[in-house]
């Protein structure tokens, strides 16, 4: 019981300040719905001090808008607790629980209201749900990417290279593949492989850059017993030999040593071989796919590498253009690379729109090799998804200089330039047309307007 006034001053005290340190508003009307009390929150809610609503009828603040519906109204009509949702004049959304009050006589004597502002997660859950919608947008946007053996792409230039890749693998011609590093030319050779007659095979592949000058030689082509210091003792057979029946892919063949040329055109032309310190010659059934990132022309011209080992090497050359000149194939990737290494790590990262346009618009000098180690990483090291400042400073750098800009504005800038490159090159737009994939009028109408841009 209380005792004396003093006391029950404490108790009142220590129950308002209760009271106004509630983090959900308490809003309390008598049983005809005059505002008897309300706590400080209504200030952030309704942007009016609670003398401002003490002693007004909720029906005309209702009417004024300074909060839609009203949940005490309806728990004076039907004397029961509801739930509700409510917006007020300031586009707060409170999720609001009324409940009724009786006295002793059961007659209503007051409504009690508890409201919590939920702006901020419906505002949240909007902007989740936009991202998910546009993030489905980008997906179908690259669902006409084709898928060859891993091999993935949307660009035109692309899917001509996988449809060429398809078509040479049934022969046995002398592939030459030419393009930046990182393009993508160890999977080009896997593949021509794995679809070749070749295939039960095994696959041999040699990184001519990696390898000592002095060792060139014997890995490529073997040496009998004894034929110099640290030999083994039974000889060797090099990679020809092994691959006898197989494929030998030779990466940064442009890095061989004139010499080594010499004895490799020989090999290609008589399909014979020799080792070191052998006096016979043994014959080989090896299919040769060579690649450099190297202008294999230029090295003619200086003296580097050999103008007849050219022709022999190049019967079939594929160029695999950088991934900054196909920017319709990084989507396609990153999305391929963000499944694999979920898969592989078990986690569940996306990325936002805003990352993946970055992504879109970065140069990528190292090619798909250095997209799919940004994607690993972001896998790893990212926690749910991946906006624009968990981007490594370079990508983030660039999106910055892209700011303002949508992904409708960057996709036709990547068009213009694509557009406009290939009616530089070919002159007409029957061509443009022809090389892109494209109709004539299409071709037309697009070289129209951007050459008037």
């Amino acid at each position: 019981m209380v005792k004396n006034q003093h006391e029950s001053d404490l108790i009142n005290a220590e129950l308002n300040d209760i009271f106004e340190a509630s983090f959900d508003e308490i809003f309390v009307t008598d049983q005809h719905g005059v505002v008897i009390r309300v706590n400080a929150m209504c200030k952030k809610n309704y942007r009016l001090p609670a003398h401002e609503i003490v002693g007004k009828h909720v029906q005309e603040l209702e009417a004024k808008g300074v909060f839609y519906p009203s949940a005490s109204l309806e728990v004076i009509r039907t004397k029961k607790p509801l739930e509700l949702f409510q917006n007020t004049a300031y586009g707060r959304y409170l999720h609001v629980q009324a409940r009724p009050v009786f006295d002793r006589n059961g007659d209503l004597k007051r409504v009690v209201s508890y409201s919590r502002d939920l702006t901020e997660l419906i505002q949240l859950k909007k902007k989740i749900e936009d991202m998910e919608e546009r993030l489905e947008n980008y997906k179908k946007e690259i669902n006409d990417s084709a898928e060859f053996e891993g091999l993935i792409a949307k660009s035109s230039s692309m899917k001509k290279i996988l449809a060429l890749v398809q078509k040479v693998a049934k022969a046995d011609s002398t592939v030459l593949l030419l393009g930046e590093t990182g393009v993508g030319k160890g999977e080009i050779v896997k593949r021509i492989h794995h679809h070749s007659n070749r295939r039960q095979q095994t696959l041999y592949e040699v990184n001519c850059a990696a390898l000592p000058e002095h060792l060139v030689e014997a890995e490529l082509f073997g040496y009998e017993p004894g034929s110099f210091t640290g030999a083994l003792r039974e000889g060797k057979k090099g990679l020809f030999e092994l691959a006898n029946k197989s494929t030998l892919f030779l990466d940064e063949v442009a890095e061989l040593p004139l010499h080594i040329q010499s004895k490799l055109l020989q090999a290609l032309q008589e399909k014979k071989i020799r080792r070191i310190g052998g006096k016979e010659a043994i014959p080989v059934d090896v299919r040769v796919i060579a690649a450099t990132n190297s202008d294999l022309e230029e090295m003619i011209k200086k003296g580097t590498f050999r103008k007849d080992l050219y022709y022999r090497l190049n019967v079939i050359p594929i160029y695999i253009p950088p991934l900054r000149e196909r920017k319709e194939d990084i989507l396609p990737l990153v999305y391929h690379f963000i499944e694999y290494f979920n898969f592989k790590y078990n986690c569940s990262v996306q990325l936002s729109p805003k990352a993946l346009e970055a992504l879109l618009d970065y140069k990528w000098e190292g090619n798909i090799r250095e997209l799919e180690n940004m994607v690993e990483r972001l896998v790893v090291t990212a926690d749910g998804i991946v906006t624009v400042k968990d981007l490594p400073a370079p990508v983030k750098a660039k999106s910055e200089d892209m700011s303002g800009k949508t992904l409708n504005n960057i996709l036709e800038e990547v068009e213009k330039s694509i557009i406009l490159d290939a009616y530089d090159k070919y002159g007409s737009t029957y061509k443009v047309a022809q090389e892109l994939g494209i109709s004539q009028s299409q071709a037309s109408r697009k070289v129209k307007k951007y050459l008037n841009q």
